[in-house]
Formats: structure tokens, sequence, C-alpha cells
């Protein structure tokens, strides 16, 4: 994928305008040629402090009526941003990281482990194999958790799932609200002041 500087003009202007309204360190504005690849549409940001860039997807520009569709997919985008959303997932992804290379410092010398599963001696690789599999119920609990927070933030953007899945199996699969459930949450404000 390649990545392009977005050119001058009003979609540009609209965004910057939009970065500055909620103070985003917004540096460079670029496209990527997403489409050689899927027809999936969106954008995503990506630097550290005062260095930060969104990058759209030409599909994205491509299947939007107008600018102001674009502009409000940037909106749920800086929103992720400013709620701290991708900060937490951030630190996140770092504690599961450290859990799991510490749970295998506990793990890699125990003589009891290796016998158990009928092995003399101790091979890292077969460790960390045995690892692995003894703790991956503990990792489709903490997939779930993770899903569901990221669910939770996500309740305005166009996402291309499947439109009505069974609820139990959207929960625990998607990190994203298939759109049934997006609509729904837009109509429960209007049914509690019914």
């Amino acid at each position: 994928m390649c990545l392009m500087r977005l050119p001058d003009g009003e979609l540009r202007l609209k965004i910057e305008k939009l970065a500055s309204s909620l103070q985003f360190p917004l540096n460079k504005l670029f496209v990527v040629d997403g489409s050689t690849r899927s027809s999936h549409s969106n954008a995503y940001m990506y630097g550290f402090c005062k260095n930060k860039r969104i990058v759209l997807y030409d599909t994205l520009i491509q299947q939007c009526k107008d600018e102001e569709e674009i502009v409000a997919v940037i909106a749920h985008e800086l929103g992720h941003w400013k709620l701290n959303h991708t900060m937490f997932t951030f630190v996140a992804v770092q504690i599961l990281s450290f859990s799991q290379f510490g749970g295998y410092t506990l793990v890699r010398n125990s003589k009891d482990l290796f016998q158990s599963f009928g092995f003399d001696t101790q091979p890292v690789l077969i460790g960390l194999f045995l690892f692995q599999h003894t703790v991956m119920p503990l990792q489709r609990v903490v997939s779930f958790a993770l899903n569901l927070v990221s669910r939770a933030f996500e309740f305005q953007e166009e996402n291309l799932s499947a439109m009505n899945t069974d609820p139990w199996y959207s929960a625990y699969h998607y990190s994203h609200p298939p759109l049934v459930e997006r609509l729904a949450a837009i109509d429960e404000p209007d049914k509690k002041t019914d």
C-alpha cells in the first residue's frame, strides 16, 4: 500500500479545521490506496506527541457521498483519541504482553509441567507451546472482555460486517457492533424520554 499526501482542497481544509477544534496535533494528512487489497473503508491516526498523522483509505473517499461524510468518519476516529480510547487500548495491549511474558517465565522452568505432558527435558520451544495452550482459555476470556470494551467505544462508525447477527455471537467475535445494535443504541434515548 502506498501513502500519498492528501491534495489541497476543501476536504483537507475541513479535516484540518476539525483537528484544530479538538486540539489534535495534526502534522500530515495522507491517502492510502487500500482499494488494491479490499473494499474496506476507514481512516486511522498514528504518531506520538505533537507529530500525529491522519490516513484516509481511498475507498473511504470513493464510497462517501460527500466531504461531510468523510469528515464524520474522521470525527469518529478523533473521538477515540479525544476520549483516550487509543491510549487505553495501547496500555491494555502492553499489560497483556507483559503478563504473557511474565507468566511464561514463571512456568518455563517447571519440571512438573513438562513431565505432565511426557517430556523428560525442558526445550524452550516446547515450553512456550505448552504455556500457550495452557493459558488459551484465559486468553479467550480476555479477548471477549476487550471486544466488549471496543464495542462500547464503537457506536457511530459504519461497519461493513454482517448486519444482523446473534447478539452473543456478535459480542464474542466482533469488536464493532453490527448495524442493528447501532441503530437500537441511537433509538435508546428516545425510548427513555417516552
